[in-house]
């Protein structure tokens, strides 16, 4: 029987969201690793227990967290990296960050166990418009 890897981690990854919308103690624990660490759009490094503590205590509320098209999905032996586009809508600390699309990249390991995220890197999309020349 062959394992559809990177089906699982997909899906791992679609469950991961849910769990940020939803703020899923249970489900966030299960899906990132001990040594998880976000770089978020302003390059600020959050560890698991940070993201985590920032979620459950609303100074991280994700308004909308949305896909856009499809994951992609390269997977090696004990290693998974997703990436794709989305729409995000949050508050960070009392501010609101309006509606943008960005490109998340997630590794996933399987270190002797189940699949968890133990890195993201969420980068903003700025769409510039082409100056025209004079």
């Amino acid at each position: 029987m062959t394992v559809d890897v990177a089906g699982l981690v997909i899906k791992a990854e679609h469950d991961r969201i849910q769990c940020l919308l939803d703020v899923d103690r249970g489900a966030y624990d299960r899906l990132h690793a001990a040594e998880y660490r976000l770089c978020n759009p302003t390059g600020t490094v959050w560890t698991k227990a940070a993201y985590l503590d920032l979620l459950t205590t609303g100074r991280v509320v994700y308004r909308e967290l949305r896909l856009i098209g499809d994951m992609d999905a390269i997977v090696g032996t004990d290693v998974v990296v997703l990436r794709y586009q989305c729409v995000i809508e949050l508050v960070v600390d009392g501010a609101s960050i309006p509606r943008h699309e960005a490109w998340h990249t997630d590794v996933y390991t399987n270190a002797g166990g189940p699949w968890r995220c133990v890195w993201s890197q969420a980068t903003g999309i700025i769409r510039v418009q082409p100056v025209a020349p004079t």
